[in-house]
C-alpha cells in the first residue's frame, strides 16, 4: 500500500483528485486543504508520496517543498498544479521535486499521468531506501580531467555513502576542483598519486580505501562523465540480490547505444571483447572494455590488487582474475555519452598489440590457477593438444609446400591431407575446450 498526501485548498479539485485516486486500491489518500494542516499530518505520520497544488492562500507548493526538505523530509514531492508555465516547473524541480505535472483540460489523461508518477516515486523511494541500508562507494579515477570531473562528482546519487575521487598526479586544475567539491560534501575523499600510476592503479587505490571503510559495494565511475548515474540500479540490484559479484556496463547491445561512439573505438572494442572472451572465460560479456562496473566486498576481499594490471588493460586483468576464483559476472546495457569534452586517452594502434600480451599472460595464468592449482579439469589438456595440433598441422603443411616447390612432387597430396587432418584435428581439440570452458561459466553462481 502506497500513502499518499493529497494538499489541494480547491475543495472541488481536492474531492474529484481524491475519488479517482482511490480507484487504485493500491493507493491510501489522506488530504488537506492547506500547508498548515498538511505540516500537522506529516509530524503525525510518514506518507510515501505528497503530491501538491502550487498556488495556495498560505505558501506555495514549492515553499512547502523548501520547508520539508530544510526539516530533513525527504518524501517524494509531486508538483501538481493549473497555475504557472515552465519557470515554475524549473524551480520546481531545482528546489528536489520528484516529478512536476500540469492540470489540463483533459480530467481522465492528467489523474491517470498522476497516478503513475506517484508509482514511479514511491518505487524510487523504495529503491534508494534499500540502497541506503547498504555502504556504496564510487571510485572515480581522474587524470587532466578539469572540464569534466564536477559534473561528474555532482552526478553521483544522494544514496552513495562514499566517493573516492583518486587524483593521478593531475597537471591542469583537477584536484583544486576536487578539494572544493571536498569541502561541500563531506562524501568525497579527495585521494592524490604523487606520480602518476595509470588509471588502474587509481582504481585499486579506491578499492583498497573502500575495503579499508567497509563497503559493501565499489563502483567505477569515469571523471569525464561519461557514465550516467541513471543506470546506477541496474548494476546495483543484481549484486544486492545476491545474483553476481561484478557488474559490467555494455554498450554494444543496440544501435541505439553504440550510437556516437567512433568507428576505430568500435572496432578497437570488437577485437578486444574476443580476446578478453577468451582469455578470461566470461564468454557471455558484451562489451568488457566498459569501465563503468560494479563490484561485491566479497570480491575485492578475494583479490590480491596489488596484482592487477595498472593501467590501460586493468578492467581485461581484472576479469581474469574474478573467473579463476569463481565470481560470476553480468551483463548491464547503458547508453554511453560521447562527444561531450572527453579526451580519450587509448592510443588503438599501439594498445591492442600490449593488450593482446597481457591476454595471453592472463590466459595461460587462468588456466593454471583455476584448471590446475585451485579445481582440475580436463580442459587443459584439451587446450595444449589444439594448439599443439594446430602448430604442427601448419608447420607440416608450409614444409609440403616447400618440397612440392623444390625438391620433389611425389607423395604431395598424402602430405597435404596428412597436415590438413592434423590441423582441423587441432581446431576440434581448441573448440571442445572453449566449450567446457564455457560451461564452467554457466555453473557459476552466489555460493
Amino acid at each position: 500500500m502506497i500513502s499518499v498526501l493529497l494538499v489541494e485548498d480547491d475543495p472541488d479539485v481536492l474531492e474529484l483528485t481524491r475519488l479517482f485516486l482511490e480507484r487504485d486500491l493500491e493507493l491510501n489518500i489522506d488530504v488537506c486543504s492547506s500547508v498548515k494542516e498538511a505540516l500537522r499530518k506529516l509530524n503525525n505520520k510518514i506518507y510515501n508520496v505528497i503530491v501538491s497544488d502550487y498556488l495556495m492562500p498560505e505558501i506555495n507548493g514549492i515553499q512547502l517543498l523548501k520547508t520539508l526538505k530544510f526539516q530533513g523530509i525527504e518524501t517524494p514531492f509531486i508538483v501538481f498544479t493549473g497555475q504557472g508555465g515552465e519557470d515554475i516547473a524549473i524551480e520546481a524541480l531545482n528546489s528536489g521535486a520528484t516529478f512536476y505535472l500540469q492540470k489540463s483540460e483533459n480530467p481522465r489523461f492528467q489523474f491517470a499521468k498522476l497516478r503513475k508518477m506517484i508509482h514511479q516515486a514511491a518505487l524510487k523511494q523504495k529503491t534508494e531506501e534499500t540502497y541506503r541500508e547498504q555502504n556504496i562507494c564510487v571510485v572515480i579515477p581522474a587524470y587532466n580531467e578539469e572540464l569534466l570531473i564536477g559534473p561528474t562528482i555532482e552526478s553521483v546519487p544522494d544514496y552513495i555513502f562514499r566517493i573516492y575521487v583518486v587524483d593521478d598526479a593531475s597537471t591542469d586544475r583537477t584536484p583544486e576542483i576536487i578539494r572544493e567539491y571536498a569541502e561541500k560534501d563531506i562524501r568525497v575523499n579527495h585521494i592524490r598519486h604523487e606520480i602518476n600510476a595509470g588509471v588502474g592503479a587509481s582504481i585499486t587505490t579506491g578499492y583498497r580505501e573502500a575495503l579499508k571503510e567497509g563497503m559493501d559495494i565499489a563502483i567505477v565511475m569515469a571523471g569525464d562523465n561519461q557514465m550516467d548515474p541513471a543506470y546506477l540500479p541496474q548494476f546495483l540490484d543484481p549484486i544486492i540480490n545476491h545474483q553476481a559479484d561484478y557488474a559490467v556496463g555494455n554498450r554494444l547491445q543496440t544501435t541505439e547505444y553504440r550510437k556516437g561512439m567512433p568507428g576505430l573505438r568500435f572496432f578497437g572494442n570488437a577485437l578486444l571483447t574476443l580476446l578478453t572472451k577468451i582469455a578470461s572465460g566470461y564468454w557471455q560479456l558484451m562489451d568488457p572494455q566498459n569501465g563503468y562496473t560494479a563490484i561485491s566486498r566479497r570480491a575485492l576481499e578475494r583479490l590480491d590488487l596489488s596484482m592487477v594490471y595498472p593501467r590501460y588493460g586493468y578492467c581485461n586483468d581484472l576479469l581474469v582474475k574474478l573467473n579463476a576464483y569463481g565470481f560470476k559476472a553480468v551483463n548491464i546495457n547503458h547508453k554511453a555519452r560521447y562527444n561531450i569534452g572527453e579526451v580519450s586517452g587509448i592510443k588503438y594502434r599501439t594498445y591492442i598489440f600490449r593488450l593482446s600480451r597481457l591476454l595471453f599472460k592472463d590466459f595461460l595464468w587462468r588456466l593454471k590457477e583455476k584448471y590446475v592449482i585451485l579445481n582440475f579439469h580436463p580442459l587443459v589438456f584439451f587446450y595444449l593438444f589444439g594448439v599443439a595440433a594446430i602448430l604442427a598441422g601448419v608447420f607440416f603443411g608450409v614444409y609440403t609446400i616447400y618440397l612440392k616447390l623444390f625438391v620433389e612432387t611425389e607423395l604431395f597430396t598424402i602430405r597435404a591431407a596428412l597436415s590438413l587432418l592434423i590441423f582441423f584435428l587441432g581446431s576440434m581439440f581448441l573448440l571442445f575446450a572453449m566449450l567446457f570452458d564455457m560451461e564452467q561459466e554457466r555453473n557459476m553462481g552466489w555460493t
